[in-house]
């Protein structure tokens, strides 16, 4: 019987077959022990921190794409394209926060080093491309950033066509260009051009909906509050639905709808539209965000003055901390209450805040920025009260 035994053990352990299954159960514990520990680099972890950002939720996608790129880097390698991809949306959120001092030289290194790897006319790096020359505007520089968006125009035409979307969104980035240099004629046409193709080929499509947006907003420097209501109203309405109650873009449009009513003189509802995004933000961003800062700032210009001040010092006081006192959100809140108390004919400290904000959009925004002019001509105003008093 031992003799037996001993046989059949000396069998199993000699049998190829057993051993083969041994040996690809030990390989498939191994694997599996490997992938677990692997870091994600698939596209379906791209896809889901895409949703975060679509979604307005930046800085779980800023985190989710910090993340990506890690990874992609260990297991691809920093120069591999599907690293560069990841490497591009990171940058873009970074450029979108703006008090991200280093994103600016960053993102200037990575264009350089996607036009080397991809290729100037390659889509990854015209789409980025647009992004850095629009990410320009803090500081003013909009002679730039208008030679950056016809030359990219250009180029994106030839490579892609004219009615590709990465074309399409370059003579958006002119168009906005356009807006901030208060070009109002040029902006319309350029916007009213977009609409005719983009209502043609994606009625529903965000893109469509940021040009109408756009033109609403230019309608409103012109005074043409009559077309500028209904346009937006439908834009909230469709962001609502498409993109959801709470998404950046839905509230920047019920944002503008409510100066459409404080320029109609309807304050009562501009400050209940204003009231209700400010509750939205604070709960989603969170209250120290600079979009709900600046929501907060906007009311103030709904209130009376005593109020308006009161609200002004509060958020100035948290955009300095949050932003920094040479932000350019903050230099607007710091105009802001320069006006305001000149309305309470507190003329000293409307003027020391308006030099305030002159001096500092001047330093960062340049002498022709819109605001800049704007600042100088209240300090100037103000000079003259204070040499009649």
């Amino acid at each position: 019987m031992k003799l037996l035994l001993a046989c059949l053990l000396l069998f199993v352990l000699l049998d190829p077959g057993t051993a083969a299954a041994a040996e690809a159960t030990k390989k498939n514990k191994t694997v599996a022990a490997e992938d677990a520990a692997a870091p994600d680099i698939s596209q379906k972890a791209f896809d889901a921190a895409n949703a975060l950002r679509k979604e307005g939720r930046r800085p779980e996608a800023e985190q989710a794409f910090r993340a990506l790129v890690t990874a992609r880097t260990q297991t691809l390698g920093a120069e591999d394209r599907e690293t560069l991809l990841a490497r591009t949306e990171l940058m873009k959120l970074r450029l979108s926060r703006h008090e991200d001092a280093a994103a600016g030289a960053e993102g200037t290194a990575l264009l350089q080093s996607l036009q080397r790897l991809l290729g100037a006319e390659d889509r990854t790096t015209l789409n980025f491309q647009r992004w850095l020359i629009l990410a320009q505007e803090d500081q003013g520089r909009y002679a730039e950033m208008e030679q950056g968006c016809r030359g990219l125009i250009l180029i994106a035409t030839r490579a892609l066509g004219p009615e590709d979307a990465e074309t399409l969104a370059a003579r958006m980035g002119l168009a906005t260009v356009f807006m901030n240099q208060r070009k109002l004629e040029e902006a319309e046409k350029e916007l009213r051009q977009l609409l005719n193709i983009y209502v043609r080929v994606a009625a529903k499509d965000e893109a469509t909906l940021d040009a109408r947006h756009n033109l609403a907003v230019v309608l409103i420097y012109q005074k043409n509050y009559a077309e500028a209501e209904p346009l937006l109203r439908g834009v909230v309405a469709t962001t609502t639905q498409v993109l959801g109650p709470e998404h950046p873009s839905t509230l920047s449009s019920r944002h503008a709808l409510a100066r459409v009513f404080s320029k109609q003189a309807k304050q009562a509802e501009a400050e209940k539209e204003l009231r209700s995004v400010i509750a939205i933000q604070t709960r989603s961003l969170g209250p120290e965000h600079p979009d709900t800062l600046r929501s907060r700032a906007n009311l103030a210009g709904e209130l009376p003055p005593q109020q308006a001040v009161q609200e002004l010092r509060a958020v100035l006081a948290l955009q300095e901390r949050v932003l920094g006192p040479e932000n350019p959100e903050t230099l607007t809140c710091c105009h802001a209450l320069a006006w305001q108390l000149s309305k309470k004919n507190q003329n000293q400290e409307a003027l020391t805040c308006a030099q305030r904000a002159y001096a500092g959009r001047l330093k960062v925004l340049g002498q022709d920025h819109p605001g800049t002019r704007e600042s100088e001509q209240l300090v100037k105003a103000l000079k003259k009260v204070d040499e009649k008093a």
